[in-house]
């Protein structure tokens, strides 16, 4: 090995456009542009880590300012490529922008920009990470960058373009880095360990690969890490055992208990593995990769793995019989697993796993909370028509011969209660379908309601259990931006009338209305004031007595008549008790007078 005292990255960085290993695409444009003297102002290099881009810049830089180019490429011999190389050039300029990037370091560059090259022909700035310049900065560099002098060129590299402003963009000869393939790299590296005395296999090389993700600085920096530590042979246990990759076969194992065994064994061989002080986010990678062989070998293409062939033939056979939405959906949970917060922690993992290897259960929303509001649709003044022809002939029987002799008088429903629905109820019938309709008008409604009462369910209030409260409601009716609830018992009334008198119960109760219906609204009970007390002035509605006639098939055939002793005259100020008494009567006589 060589006694020269630099990094193999550095050291076996390339130094001609035919070295970039995996680039053809961008050095084949960049040497035509230096052949026939089209050389761009500005150049953008994007792409992954460790492909490139950097290199290239120097190489550009290096042919521009040869003293003797040869077909696009740079002699390395002459004093301005050796300068170059060896790092001491006075017209190349490298900025790292991750620590210059503010507005003053700009307007530096941009005053420094307009002074004529020393020894070459060009100036050339290389802005490195040029995405973590700041706003202002990318504005101090645009009206340069897109009118430089003559002697400036401008090459940006960024592996994150999207951060990079279109009006950067727009004034740029743009060049996408790829990431390069494990072919490539261990090309790469089979020719770096030969010239450096590295005896290693082709399999070291293709750990080496793999792990490195298509970047050949990773790479090269494995490989130098092994060669340091085990010197000049290096074989694929010590590979595994100093990267701490974990054993392939376990990576294998792990994915196959995944498909087939179940969860006992895969949660054997994560603590194994946790046990030995292997890296379980690697652990999880090697697993993905090979869960992502399965898919591909699904999908007919083998060749395009980069995995050995035990490995295709194991993944082969593993999946024979699993779907490809359960391979979909454990490859998915793995690569949820979080090792950030305790890598060393298996937790993630065996999380990761239980949830792909379980079936996950389908939460249906049970419908019991809405079910008792269906009575109430027949609270409302316009009943259903079928029950009361059948209850409504038996109540005065020996009135029943007149009604039916004139069906068509008309004069007569003012004078008696049990003439109007005799001789009105064919009339009723056609728009008697009209609750239907209504019904899919207010089932929004009704849902966000049972939004709310789910909200509220262990909620507490001043002194009762909100949810358990509001589910006797069974009317909530939105008008403006007052919501109105009707309860079905009176003693529920005055608990919620109680509770929104207090804010520990009203402001929650508000909350969960406005997170349902999208408003923030006032919450009142109906037949109440804006402070909770019962309105003087009622509706034949608002009696618990009378509702209940409702359901039974009964109907409100004159609201005056309730609580007073005519529908002309009632008087509510000196008769309230005599409502009370009404409201007494039995529901078969709700026509008659309370009097």
């Amino acid at each position: 090995m060589t006694s020269r005292n630099e990094v193999f990255y550095r050291k076996w960085r390339p130094q001609r456009f035919d070295e970039v290993a995996g680039q053809d695409h961008v050095t084949h444009t960049l040497r035509q542009a230096l052949r026939t003297n089209r050389v761009a102002h500005a150049y953008l290099l994007c792409g992954p880590r460790g492909t490139g881009k950097t290199s290239t810049a120097r190489i550009l830089a290096k042919a521009l300012n040869c003293l003797e180019p040869r077909d696009g490429e740079p002699c390395g011999a002459c004093e301005n490529c050796v300068a170059v190389n060896e790092n001491r050039m006075l017209d190349l300029i490298e900025i790292d922008a991750a620590s210059n990037r503010g507005i003053d370091n700009i307007r530096d560059l941009r005053d420094k920009a307009r002074f004529a090259p020393g020894s070459g022909a060009y100036k050339v700035y290389v802005i490195d990470e040029v995405h973590q310049l700041s706003g202002d900065a990318f504005n101090a560099l645009l009206k340069t960058l897109e009118e430089p002098p003559p002697h400036v060129i401008f090459v940006l590299a960024t592996t994150e373009t999207h951060r990079v402003p279109a009006t950067i963009l727009s004034r740029c000869q743009r060049f996408d880095f790829r990431r390069l393939t494990n072919d490539v790299v261990v090309d790469k590296l089979a020719e770096i360990a030969g010239e450096e005395d590295i005896d290693t296999d082709e399999e070291v090389l293709s750990l080496i690969a793999r792990t490195a993700y298509g970047s050949l600085r990773d790479a090269e920096n494995l490989l130098e890490q092994l060669a340091v530590s085990y010197g000049s042979q290096v074989n694929i246990d010590q590979a595994l055992e100093l990267l701490g990759l974990g054993d392939e076969e376990s990576s294998m194992e792990l994915a196959i208990a995944a498909l087939k065994s179940g969860p006992k064994e895969a949660l054997e061989i994560i603590n194994r593995e946790a046990a030995k002080g292997s890296d379980l986010a690697r652990l999880r990678s090697g697993t993905v990769d090979v869960l992502r062989a399965g898919l591909l070998v699904k999908a007919g293409v083998e060749d395009a793995l980069g995995q050995s062939q035990e490995a295709l033939d194991a993944m082969t056979e593993a999946g024979r019989g699993v779907s490809l939405e359960k391979l979909l959906r454990i490859v998915s949970e793995l690569e949820k697993a979080d090792f950030r917060q305790n890598p060393s922690s298996p937790l993630p993992l065996e999380i990761a796993l239980l949830n792909a290897m379980t079936e996950q259960p389908v939460v249906a929303v049970a419908p019991a909370i809405a079910a008792p509001a269906a009575p109430m649709q027949s609270q409302r003044p316009v009943a259903p028509a079928g029950p009361a022809p059948t209850r409504r002939p038996q109540a005065p029987p020996p009135q029943q011969a007149a009604p039916q002799r004139p069906p068509q008088q008309s004069p007569r429903p003012p004078a008696s209660a049990p003439q109007p629905v005799g001789s009105n109820a064919p009339t009723q019938a056609p728009p008697e379908p009209a609750p239907q309709p209504s019904r899919p008008a207010r089932a929004p409604q009704d849902e966000r309601w049972i939004q709310v009462i789910r909200e509220l369910s262990r909620t507490k209030g001043a002194q009762f259990n909100l949810g358990a409260l509001l589910r006797s409601v069974g009317e909530a009716e939105l008008s403006g931006d007052t919501l109105s609830i009707t309860f079905r018992q009176e003693s529920m009334e005055e608990r919620v009338v109680n509770e929104l008198a207090d804010p520990r119960g009203r402001n929650p109760i508000e909350t969960a209305v406005e997170n349902a219906y999208g408003v923030k609204l006032k919450v009142v009970v109906a037949g109440r004031d804006s402070n909770g007390a019962a309105k003087k002035t009622t509706t034949a509605m608002d009696s618990h007595i009378v509702r209940a006639a409702v359901t039974m098939g009964a109907r409100i055939v004159d609201e005056g008549a309730v609580g007073s002793t005519g529908p002309a005259t009632p008087e509510p100020e000196s008769q309230p008790k005599s409502q009370t008494d009404a409201e007494a009567s039995s529901p078969q006589t709700d026509t008659e007078p309370a009097g």
